[in-house]
């Protein structure tokens, strides 16, 4: 890749991207999913990626692997504290649906908030 780049030959360049995105399974070969929990208060943030984590049956059930949860690389926004996992499955997978099956149970207490983010093309 790194020599297609140098030479100009973009076209290597895209053939070479695409066989390792189709290698790691990531898009447009397979799906990814970005969730952000935010809240003013560092520990209740990561105490909910926490339990999300150990409650991810729907996710497993369709072979998805679930990472995280870790401080999202932009940890701290408008006095927030970001917290994100990142959900990859097959391109096949009813990412959604096992999605919203996940999250049936969370009830969002104090300033908590969630967002899911599907096929996120950056991960701020």
């Amino acid at each position: 890749m790194i020599r297609a780049i140098l030479s100009g030959d973009e076209d290597s360049f895209w053939a070479t991207e695409a066989a390792e995105r189709r290698a790691a399974g990531m898009p447009p070969y397979g799906r990814l999913a970005g969730v952000v929990i935010s809240s003013t208060e560092q520990e209740a943030a990561f105490e909910l990626g926490n339990q999300l984590a150990l409650n991810a049956a729907p996710l497993t059930a369709i072979g998805a692997q679930l990472f995280g949860p870790a401080p999202a690389p932009i940890a701290r926004l408008r006095g927030r504290h970001r917290v994100r996992l990142l959900i990859k499955a097959d391109k096949s997978a009813p990412l959604q649906s096992a999605i919203r099956k996940w999250l049936a149970p969370v009830k969002l207490r104090g300033d908590l908030r969630l967002s899911v983010d599907i096929d996120p093309h950056s991960f701020y």
